[in-house]
């Protein structure tokens, strides 16, 4: 099968599942991965699969980085490993790393392609609309690739040309998501994410306080950790919620609660240096385990569920909405069951990773 070099700057973070799942499941090319250095958070997620690391090949895989950045012929054994398996193209993720891809694919002859997901084409201080910087990029890129219609709009005001945009969804393996859905017993939310502005949680507590008489059993479970984790902790015992903040979980532990949960509840917002939800990978997760979602408007996470039909959404902020459609998710089962039929229908029709991967090949083709 011909190769196809999926490249991270670090190969791979704990939280980017499905980066190496993409490549996993291509149907007709096998996966190279390719990078600088080893990211020892996310190694076990490429297990089996055939890895090219610049810190393999080099004493001084830094300034060999530096040197292949600035065209110096730095990294020239690695090079030649890669281009031993004859890859048709090469695959980036993120823009920071399709910039470093760019540059490899020129002295390997190949396409290059970059997916763009989020924080890396919304924020203010990334891809400046306008740069010179980000004219050469976009001028030397074969294909972009937005994981949502809302990033696809970010990329062309950020000087992204038309001809070479896409959008394509990426998909999950629904094969793991296929535990029966048995909720607690008694009322429950669960929140997954960073816990940093974008994620929003401060306005889930506020929320909880709200609903605090109304619902005096309810609780609700954190997953992940952050730099507002002492200020969301202070909130909760001001407040005396009932919240359990569990810090990090595996991808195993995370699917164990979404099945469990009553709401998925993260109510991401755009942060104040522009970061925003590109599409968001639990949320199809909470709905692929039939678990109803209850968000705000915000990014492309509109695009991952279906408002009225598998999710309950409010204005960006608007803490009233947001206890309220918690609490008319608790108060009515069947709706809650109704929805989350409805979630799972919904990612099997539109983020079924094997489709999804099928189509990614059919951009790949535009390339050969």
């Amino acid at each position: 099968m011909t190769a196809i070099a999926i490249f991270r700057k670090r190969l791979l973070s704990y939280s980017e599942t499905f980066i190496a799942d993409q490549g996993r499941f291509l149907p007709s090319y096998r996966p190279l991965f390719c990078g600088y250095h080893r990211d020892s958070s996310g190694l076990q997620l490429l297990d089996g699969c055939n890895r090219i690391l610049l810190d393999d090949y080099s004493s001084a895989s830094t300034l060999s980085k530096l040197m292949l950045r600035y065209g110096l012929g730095g990294g020239k054994r690695w090079l030649a490993a890669i281009a031993r398996e004859n890859p048709a193209l090469i695959h980036a993720h993120f823009f920071n790393d399709g910039i470093d891809a760019v540059r490899i694919a020129r002295r390997l002859a190949i396409p290059a392609v970059t997916t763009v997901h989020g924080h890396d084409i919304t924020k203010h201080e990334n891809a400046r609309s306008g740069s010179s910087h980000n004219r050469h990029f976009f001028a030397q890129i074969d294909r972009v690739i937005a994981v949502s219609d809302f990033i696809a709009e970010q990329a062309l005001a950020k000087g992204c040309p038309a001809n070479k945009l896409v959008q394509h969804y990426i998909g999950i393996d629904l094969e793991k998501f296929n535990q029966p859905k048995l909720e607690s017993e008694q009322p429950s939310l669960l929140f997954v994410g960073r816990l940093v502005e974008k994620k929003g949680c401060t306005y889930l507590l506020q929320a909880m306080a709200q609903l605090k008489q109304r619902f005096p059993e309810l609780q609700l479970t954190i997953i992940g950790s952050g730099d507002l984790e002492t200020e969301l902790r202070r909130e909760a015992a001001k407040w005396k919620l009932n919240v359990v903040f569990a810090g990090t979980a595996s991808a195993t532990e995370i699917r164990e609660q979404l099945a469990r949960s009553w709401l998925f509840v993260a109510p991401s917002v755009t942060a104040h240096d522009g970061d925003a939800e590109g599409l968001g990978m639990v949320f199809l997760e909470a709905q692929a385990l039939q678990t109803p979602v209850v968000s705000f408007r915000s990014g492309g996470l509109v695009e991952a569920v279906e408002e009225g039909v598998t999710a309950l959404l409010s204005e960006e902020k608007d803490v009233a909405g947001l206890a309220e459609n918690i609490a008319t998710l608790l108060e009515k089962s069947s709706l809650r069951q109704q929805m989350g039929r409805a979630g799972r229908e919904r990612v099997e029709q539109h983020f079924d990773l094997r489709k999804q991967c099928a189509k990614l090949e059919s951009i790949y083709a535009t390339l050969s």
